[in-house]
């Protein structure tokens, strides 16, 4: 299942390529998409559903699924011929956003995934600023 989830998601991403959206758009959607499955396996969030625990249990992993799916594709994405100091850093960002998934999933420590949320936004604005400043 995890091999069958890893190739549609990289069929996706190459799809998105394809299409008539930039790399920016790509990355931004992606990463906005990333914070929001992070932020809806934050323990204080699962526990505002009105549903039963099983339930609860079941959108977390569902959160948690699609995070790891979304960095898998930013991962695969970075570009390590062209920049790869910054390819670098991203991808242990995404590395760290990751753990952090997994960690909170297992019930572990949440400070972690929150300091990946921070980064995380602050990434995706930085990539805004990217993406505004170089369409002048």
């Amino acid at each position: 299942m995890s091999n069958q989830l890893n190739v549609l998601s990289y069929k996706k991403v190459q799809q998105a390529l394809n299409s008539s959206k930039s790399q920016y758009e790509i990355v931004q959607f992606l990463m906005e998409n990333l914070l929001s499955s992070m932020k809806n396996i934050i323990p204080e969030n699962v526990n505002k559903i009105k549903k039963t625990e099983k339930e609860k249990a079941a959108i977390k992993a569902k959160h948690a699924s699609k995070g790891l799916t979304i960095i898998y594709s930013l991962q695969i994405s970075l570009d390590f011929d062209k920049a790869p100091k910054i390819a670098q850093n991203l991808f242990q960002v995404y590395e760290y956003c990751r753990v952090q998934i997994i960690n909170t999933l297992l019930n572990k420590a949440k400070e972690g995934l929150n300091k990946a949320i921070v980064a995380l936004e602050d990434i995706l604005d930085a990539w805004k600023n990217l993406k505004k400043n170089n369409a002048h």
